[in-house]
Formats: C-alpha cells, sequence, structure tokens
C-alpha cells in the first residue's frame, strides 16, 4: 500500500471489481448472498463484513485455491484467455464452441477470477491494518462479490455446464465450428501432399518444409522441435532422437528414439526423403526451431486446411502407433510415462498408415494405469498367478483319542 506524502495516509489499493456486465447477469446471486450474509450476522451477532469473510475463505477452499500449481506457460494462457473473455463480455460457455474448448476457457476463467478474489481480499486485509476501514470495507464487498458470481458459475448445482449449450445448439439446427486436433488428424493431408501445398505458397521460408515434414512425420510437440531433434538415416527409413517435454519426476519420457519407414511415393516417400537429405547436408542432422518458426509453420498449416496444426499431425501419427502397437509403444512413441494419457490422442481404427511407425525406445519404463478393460490372456495369466501366490491349504490336524482299556472280566467259571 503506498502512503501519501501529503495526508500520510495510506492511498487506496489498485482494484478491480467485477465487470459491469457480469454484475448485471448474475445480480439475482449476488442478491441472494448479500441477504443470505445479512440474516447470518444477525443470528450470530456479528458484523457483516466479517462474515462476508469468511464466506470469501469458504468459497476459495471449496474451488481448491492454491492447491495446486500451474507452470508460468499455463499461467500465461489462462490470463490470456480471461482477459480476452472479459474484454469481450462473455463467459466460457458464451464463447465456446465444443466441450473441450469449453473445458479450456472455463479452466482459464475460474483461475482469473479465484486470483482476483484472492487479491481483493488480501489488499482488504492489508487496509485493514492501516486502519483505512472505507477501503476495507469496499475491497470486502467487492470480493464477497465476485465470490458469489464464482460460485454461480462454477460451484452451484445449478452451474452452467456444455450439454446446455449444445442441446440449445441442436434444438436450432446449428452445429459449432469444431477446432477438434483429433477430427483435424483424422482429416490432415499426407506428408508428402503437405511439402507439395506448402511449396505452392507464395513467400514462404524454405526452412518450414523441414520443420513440418518433422511434425507430419513424427507428430511431436512443437516444444520438443523447440528444444532440438536428431534426424538419423536408417536404411530407407529415419530415426528421430527427441528430448522430451512435460517431463518431472512422474511423468514423460526425458530421452525416446522414433523410427518409421516411409510408403509409397505420394504419402511419405518424399518428405522422409526431404529430411534424409536434411540430416546429409547438416552431417550430425541436429534440427531446432524457434519460436517464429514454430508459429510460421502454423500459419502456413492453416492456409493450407482449416484447424491443421502440429497437434492434428500428434493425432494422425498417434492412431497409426496404436493400429500397429500396443500400449506401452503407444505411450513411448508419444513421450509418456504412463498408458493413461494416450486415450486423449487419436484412434487405432483412425489409422491413415501413410507412416510406418516402426517402434520407439524410452529411457523410462511404462506404467500401466489400466486404462482398457484386460484381455482374455491378461485375465488367465493375473487368475493363474493369484492362484500361484496363495499358501497352501493346511488341513487340521486330527487328534487321536485313544481308546480306554477292556473293563476286566470277573473271574469264575466260564
Amino acid at each position: 500500500m503506498v502512503i501519501d506524502p501529503v495526508t500520510q495516509t495510506p492511498s487506496p489499493p489498485d482494484t478491480e471489481m467485477a465487470p459491469g456486465w457480469l454484475r448485471d447477469r448474475y445480480s439475482v446471486a449476488i442478491e441472494q448472498a448479500q441477504s443470505a450474509a445479512l440474516e447470518d450476522a444477525d443470528r450470530r451477532m456479528e458484523q457483516v463484513g466479517i462474515v462476508m469473510d469468511r464466506r470469501i475463505r469458504a468459497i476459495l477452499t471449496h474451488a481448491g485455491y492454491g492447491t495446486t500449481a500451474p507452470t508460468t506457460a499455463t499461467v500465461r494462457v489462462y490470463q490470456r484467455d480471461h482477459a480476452h473473455m472479459m474484454a469481450a463480455g462473455q463467459t466460457p460457455l458464451d464463447k465456446a464452441s465444443t466441450f473441450q474448448h469449453f473445458n479450456r476457457l472455463r479452466s482459464g476463467f475460474r483461475y482469473g477470477e479465484l486470483e482476483a478474489i484472492a487479491t481483493l481480499r488480501r489488499q482488504a486485509e492489508i487496509a485493514r491494518r492501516a486502519k483505512c476501514l472505507a477501503d476495507m470495507r469496499r475491497l470486502t464487498r467487492e470480493a464477497f462479490e465476485r465470490a458469489a458470481i464464482f460460485e454461480a458459475m462454477f460451484l452451484a448445482d445449478d452451474h452452467p455446464v456444455w450439454s446446455q449449450k449444445s442441446a440449445s445448439l441442436r434444438d436450432e439446427g446449428a452445429r459449432p465450428t469444431s477446432k477438434s486436433k483429433r477430427s483435424a488428424g483424422r482429416h490432415a493431408p499426407t506428408p508428402d501432399q503437405l511439402l507439395v501445398a506448402l511449396g505452392n505458397q507464395r513467400q514462404r521460408a524454405s526452412r518450414v518444409e523441414c520443420f513440418a515434414a518433422c511434425f507430419a512425420l513424427f507428430g511431436i510437440r512443437p516444444a520438443e522441435l523447440m528444444a532440438g531433434v536428431q534426424i538419423i538415416a536408417q536404411g530407407e527409413g529415419l530415426r528421430l532422437v527427441v528430448k522430451g517435454a512435460k517431463v518431472d519426476a512422474q511423468r514423460g519420457q526425458e530421452r525416446r528414439e522414433l523410427d518409421i519407414s516411409p510408403t509409397r511415393l505420394g504419402q511419405s516417400e518424399l518428405a522422409v526423403k526431404v529430411l534424409r537429405a536434411f540430416a546429409a547436408e547438416q552431417r550430425d542432422g541436429h534440427l531446432k526451431a524457434t519460436a517464429a518458426d514454430v508459429a510460421s509453420v502454423r500459419r502456413a498449416m492453416r492456409a493450407v486446411q482449416s484447424g491443421l496444426s502440429p497437434y492434428a499431425y500428434r493425432h494422425a501419427r498417434a492412431s497409426d502407433a496404436k493400429a500397429a502397437h500396443g500400449r506401452e509403444g503407444v505411450a513411448q512413441w508419444l513421450g509418456h510415462a504412463t498408458d493413461k494419457s494416450q486415450s486423449h490422442y487419436g484412434h487405432g481404427r483412425s489409422s491413415s498408415g501413410v507412416v510406418v511407425i516402426k517402434g520407439a525406445t524410452a529411457n523410462r519404463a511404462v506404467r500401466a494405469m489400466k486404462t482398457l478393460p484386460p484381455t482374455l490372456t491378461q485375465q488367465l495369466v493375473r487368475a493363474l498367478s493369484r492362484l500361484q501366490s496363495r499358501p497352501p491349504i493346511q488341513e487340521p490336524e486330527k487328534r487321536i483319542t485313544p481308546k480306554p482299556a477292556p473293563a476286566p472280566r470277573p473271574a469264575g467259571p466260564r
């Protein structure tokens, strides 16, 4: 808090109350929350500000504020999405076009609102300690109103969900434009078709073709290409050495090697030749992209086909890997430490077969998370192992009770 040099009193902190469009939309929820706070204050014989602050803390706790720590890159995405929705006067449900899009916008809006509520509450505490009671009351009231809106949007039993919008769109006969990378991967051009289309684009840098071929053939993450990869010729095919992204103590593969071979000309043979020629020219075969290079590739792919992106090819190659390998092999190909995350990428039945996925090796063993029901063979093996692990059944010892000796016969003539 800044001290005014003239009055020697703390100046009001920089705050931002909920925008007018959001307050108008949830005015009923705000009024109900205020009425409940007043009734609670009368019943407890407390000041209403104390009751409001208690309710704010309860909402923050219920929302799980402070229990997770998103990465810096994720925070930037959340802040950008939140700022765009605030500027446009739209909620996540208003702006979303698909279910996955709604989930992303919802996460960003939640994060932004929780940070705003927590900041207002901290500033109210600073004002209380500085004896600025008017600022304290104003900040607490603003935090309370914003918390009431947050509860109505995300925590209440009747909070908005995607099924409401999808049902209304079906009734109207309208269908939003899909932004699904999985769907784009099913209809993606072959690697050779992509190179031909890029070659016909005007004023396109030639280095974009190598980056695009790398994405189209191997389906790696953009962050992994920015970290640098090594291209090695293997017979008629290629091997790509990748430094994994999204790696920590529990997830990801720090290093993996991906092997492919081409199919006939017009599918992936041309793209493989382009990367083999690059590896021969560079000797060591190292290829590294900058953020500007990746942005150029994205623009070029969108010009070829709407919705096309590096992640669309990641889904396409994941489909090819699922059609050719088991869960462990797919996880190694995608750079996962478990076989759970692969359920979000592609489908084996959607494999186009334009690239032969020969296999992948990674530095970390893949942990099985039971993402799919076990096969009959796996069920039999598990049943047999359970039977073998059981201790042998020991029958209780039979106690032998000695028979009593026969009574002596009386002496006398027989």
